[in-house]
């Protein structure tokens, strides 16, 4: 099962200006989508990551902004086969609902990337 479009935080990982800034991040066809408008400094971000061009996906913490965060690391690759690490965290505002959104959108990507990049619509999660 798609987990539904979510808020997200960029914090960085792609080589232009700008980071921690909020977006969106949801999974549309074959493709994961991940927006974040024009910012202070920053450019805009709109990538289009085909499921079967995904590497990998860990975890790491982050206590530089001032919060506990859990950030997802995205390794990929792009269409001439570079390798990049987008650094993001779907976020809300109860912390609860924020931890269980992480869970299902981890256990979504890192179910494609060990199912090859095919989607699976029923997902055991």
């Amino acid at each position: 099962m798609t987990p539904r479009s979510c808020k997200a935080y960029y914090y960085g990982g792609l080589p232009i200006k700008g980071t921690r800034r909020k977006g969106r991040l949801w999974a549309e066809g074959e493709t994961l989508r991940f927006n974040v408008p024009e910012g202070k400094g920053g450019e805009k971000i709109d990538l289009r990551i085909p499921f079967g061009k995904m590497e990998k996906i860990f975890l790491t913490r982050d206590n530089y902004y001032g919060t506990d965060t859990t950030l997802f690391n995205l390794t990929f690759q792009d269409e001439d086969g570079k390798s990049f690490t987008l650094r993001f965290a779907p976020v809300t505002l109860i912390p609860r609902r924020r931890i269980a959104l992480q869970k299902e959108w981890f256990g979504y990507l890192a179910s494609l990337i060990s199912s090859g990049g095919s989607a699976s619509p029923l997902s055991t999660r």
